[in-house]
């Protein structure tokens, strides 16, 4: 029985970007389900070549996944035999995600879901594939402040780098995925920023835009969100999800980075910057700072690109099993583990 999901919210967004908040603060809605980061849509994506469709092998990944993940799920307490009664009655890896979703929106009550998966412009066609009638959700965040908050990130890998080759990407393809479907499919647009100075308004908003009805209650998100307040618990990248939205989270880049990290960052995502509202703070002084090419500034940030954190190790040793668990059980499902098998624990 193939599942579709009814009228799914699809969040387009990048890591350390607010995703994790925006979707905790639609968690609070009456009518909308938003469970934490699994990423299963990407990764089941990433290795259904690897299996034969409804075989069982199949069934076992999708199960491996489900119970590797970081966050926390109101279905995390169906036995296996329960899950894999579920997943048997699909055929496809885009169905068994589809089906694990649909079960935790009917496990908490509510009919629609809200599909939390990093850079979605990827698989979006999976997606689509089992949604009926989907909405698109696309949170931007300054990708200065995204940068500083990757590099404070103990469990992500590398730093300024890596974070605005990973804003620009998705900004590019989240672009392209909104026009493809312009007057087809409803879209919302949400800043990072716009939302902490004027959260009700904003909220207001982007509900018109995603056809739902606004609810105050989704301000106390912190309260009344039961994946919230679990997921908080369960990482310290999730800490703040416990708490009010930080109405002065914003512009810390311009303490917290090197001038050398935001020419980098400036210089590669410019164009889209502008573009979604983000001016630049080095306006009259050369675009690569002390270097006379983007090669060179980026040579010179490559050492500050750590694959592990001493931050990391401060970490409880129950959040960092989790992570690392989910690693390998990653590596493994994509077949990873095989090409590379001393690989770096974690994956961002």
């Amino acid at each position: 029985m193939t599942v579709v999901l009814d009228e799914p919210i699809v969040l387009f967004c990048s890591e350390r970007s607010g995703s994790n908040l925006i979707a905790k603060i639609l968690d609070a809605h009456p009518e909308v389900c938003a469970p934490g980061a699994a990423h299963l849509f990407r990764v089941l994506d990433q290795c259904a070549a690897r299996y034969p469709p409804g075989s069982a092998a199949l069934r076992q990944a999708a199960l491996a996944l489900f119970r590797a993940k970081v966050s926390a799920w109101k279905i995390d307490c169906w036995s296996d035999a329960r899950l894999m009664a579920l997943l048997k009655r699909q055929e496809s890896a885009s169905e068994m995600a589809a089906a694990l979703y649909a079960a935790e929106a009917r496990h908490s009550g509510k009919p629609h879901v809200l599909l939390k998966e990093n850079s979605a412009h990827e698989f979006l066609p999976a997606i689509l594939r089992q949604a009926r009638a989907p909405r698109l959700l696309w949170m931007v965040r300054d990708p200065r402040d995204m940068a500083l908050s990757w590099i404070n990130g103990p469990v992500m890998r590398g730093g300024a780098i890596r974070a605005a080759e990973r804003w620009q990407r998705d900004q590019q393809g989240y672009l392209s995925a909104t026009a493809e479907r312009a007057g087809r499919v409803p879209v919302a647009f949400l800043r990072y920023e716009d939302l902490l100075a004027k959260p009700e308004a904003e909220l207001r908003r982007i509900c018109r835009a995603l056809r739902l009805d606004f609810f105050p209650v989704m301000l106390r998100f912190f309260e009344v969100s039961d994946s919230a307040k679990a997921d908080a618990a369960r990482s310290a990248m999730w800490a703040n999800l416990g708490a009010p939205l930080l109405s002065d989270n914003a512009g810390k880049f311009r303490n917290g980075l090197d001038d050398d990290q935001i020419a980098y960052v400036e210089a590669l995502a410019g164009p889209y910057m502008r573009a979604l509202g983000y001016e630049s703070v080095r306006d009259g002084r050369p675009p690569f700072g002390r270097y006379h090419d983007l090669a060179s500034l980026r040579e010179r940030l490559q050492a500050q690109e750590l694959d592990e954190k001493p931050s990391y190790q401060a970490l409880p040793r129950q959040e960092r099993d989790r992570f690392e668990n989910w690693s390998r059980v990653h590596a493994r499902l994509t077949g990873q583990e095989e090409a590379a098998p001393q690989a770096s624990k974690r994956r961002a």
